[in-house]
């Protein structure tokens, strides 16, 4: 059977974002993760390339799950991206792949691709030659003098792209190109073009951010059940409503509210929920044993529990992914500072505050939260850091 590999091309200067567009935050993942996470999803796909700019590499073996390290080899980037892409396929000889192995190249700036994607690329290969995602152009085109240019037959070509890896090296180094299927045509290979997918954008202006940040979120949760690791917890507590007591609930103050909640910290019953939901995905107890009724805890703010709950979470070898938080209360209302809640709840994480949901409810004066107390459910998954 042919070994199946990829580079993951991650060593550009973003020059048109105007930041470091592969660290930006994409629901808790920077952009490159997506990308990384998708490839190595691919059934029988052995080793991926990771190409980075010179001198980053420790940054992003900081964040390369513990589970695929071994699969993982950080490359220094050239100064362009077929330079890059050399890089790439030369640490893949080095380990041992040979010139028949077939080999994905990818643009880490592209988080959107899809397993399925990937699939239809991968089951395209032949004998030589290569394979490219491509899209009819649906626009009218116009030359730069105005003249009409015909658009029948052509295709906005995208990656990931494939090749055997001595086509690839051969063809790159005959000249620079600015993708591998032009690289493979252009020395007189077949280049074969499989349907591609409008959702697989590349990030290269600020403006595409939105866009793909939609597209992702909606797809968060097969994402992560597709990533190796991924698990989920449950977590619910509750507390009376006392005279006397400032309210601090979901990690903010509520000097309005005449009573507040009763515990040994400050009896945040929103914040326990969460640090609960994270502990019991991890499979680390819960948040009494992680913070026992002692002096140490007496009035603790919950916020900074919750910091700590994360880092608990940080030594296990995990990281939060996402959060849906539903309060139960008759007072306050949770709607007005929803959002507000949702930030800092993202704060205390470390993740984006889209994959943070807040939720507001009553028991219709049924029970502890009719109007004796507020009590609160979440759920959290976590992923392999």
């Amino acid at each position: 059977m042919t070994a199946l590999a990829a580079v993951l091309v991650a060593a550009g200067r973003s020059r048109r974002m105007g930041e470091d567009k592969l660290w930006v935050d994409l629901h808790g993942r920077p952009v490159w993760r997506w990308s990384l996470d998708t490839l190595l999803a691919t059934p029988t796909l052995e080793r991926l390339a990771l190409v980075v700019p010179s001198g980053s590499q420790e940054r992003y073996r900081s964040r390369i799950p513990s589970s695929a390290a071994d699969r993982c080899l950080l490359v220094a980037g050239g100064e362009t991206r077929r330079a890059s892409v050399l890089a790439g396929l030369a640490a893949l000889t080095d380990v041992g792949y040979g010139d028949a192995c077939l080999v994905l190249v990818h643009d880490a700036a592209r988080p959107a691709a899809t397993p399925a994607l990937i699939g239809r690329v991968v089951e395209a290969a032949g004998s030589s030659g290569g394979v490219v995602p491509g899209l009819p152009v649906p626009d009218t085109l116009m030359g730069a003098g105005g003249e009409h240019v015909d658009r029948d037959g052509l295709v906005a070509v995208q990656t990931p792209q494939l090749g055997r890896l001595s086509d690839l090296r051969s063809a790159l180094a005959a000249g620079d190109f600015t993708d591998e299927g032009s690289a493979l045509a252009a020395v007189g290979l077949e280049v074969r073009i499989v349907p591609g997918d409008a959702a697989n954008r590349k990030l290269t202006e600020p403006g595409d951010l939105e866009l793909l940040r939609a597209i992702l979120r909606a797809r968060a949760v097969p994402l992560e059940r597709a990533a190796a690791g991924m698990r989920v917890g449950i977590g619910f507590d509750a507390h009376r409503l006392v005279e006397g007591v400032p309210l601090r609930l979901a990690g903010v103050p509520w000097p309005a509210e005449p009573r507040g909640l009763a515990g040994h910290s400050d009896g945040d019953a929103a914040v326990h929920a969460v640090i609960d939901a994270l502990l019991g995905a991890a499979g680390l107890g819960d948040i009494g044993a992680l913070f026992p009724g002692d002096e140490r805890w007496s009035g603790a703010d919950s916020g900074e529990l919750l910091r700590l709950a994360v880092e608990r979470l940080a030594s296990a070898g995990w990281r939060p992914v996402q959060i849906d938080l539903v309060i139960v209360a008759a007072s306050p209302a949770i709607a007005p500072r929803r959002d507000e809640i949702a930030g800092t709840i993202a704060e205390l994480l470390g993740v984006d505050v889209a994959a943070v949901s807040v939720k507001g409810t009553t028991s219709d004066g049924l029970g502890l939260p009719g109007g004796e107390g507020i009590a609160a459910y979440a759920v959290a998954s976590i992923e392999r850091a």
